[in-house]
């Protein structure tokens, strides 16, 4: 009878301990990163922006999410007519081709986006910040690059080597 009561003990002290942990994973999640403002945050920390700069910068920043939010619906959707151009087993290249292409076009579309908008930043700045900005265009232009989130970095160089389609057996 000893051991049913001591069994039932640890039992509950093994399920409070479970709940506790649970509970402090759930209450205590970490905020997401706010990834909207982090090309505002570092152009106006390198660039020391005005006010008036700032405002300007975020009325672009605004215009320019829009802009790729709508490309990137774009892509989502032809690529959805292009991978399900595998469920015809007689598909000819030339729609394969076509496929492909309308979704080059958007890309393109989007990397002339981002860097219209970037010569519209560029635009904002005075003359010494014009100087700094050429320094820093690169790594923001990687950090703002089409297909990724904003503020998402893309992979240190020498990551994405020799990673080709998987060998064929």
């Amino acid at each position: 009878m000893n051991n049913v009561k001591f069994l039932k003990a640890i039992l509950l002290v093994l399920l409070l301990i479970n709940l506790a942990t649970l509970s402090f994973i759930w209450f205590t999640k970490p905020p997401k990163p706010n990834l909207q403002g982090s090309a505002k945050g570092f152009f106006a920390h390198e660039l020391a922006f005005s006010a008036k700069q700032e405002q300007q910068f975020e009325a672009l920043q605004i215009a320019f999410e829009e802009q790729r939010e709508e490309l990137r619906q774009d892509i989502k959707e032809k690529n959805d007519i292009y991978f399900d151009l595998l469920q015809n087993p007689k598909v000819d290249s030339s729609s394969v081709k076509n496929a492909a292409g309308e979704i080059i076009n958007i890309k393109e579309k989007e990397e002339l986006a981002l860097f219209y908008h970037f010569q519209k930043v560029r635009a904002l700045c005075n003359d010494s910040q014009k100087q700094k900005f050429d320094k820093i265009i690169k790594e923001a232009a990687r950090m703002m690059g089409p297909g990724r989130p904003e503020g998402q970095r893309p992979p240190p160089p020498g990551m994405m080597d020799n990673q080709g389609p998987p060998p064929t057996e």
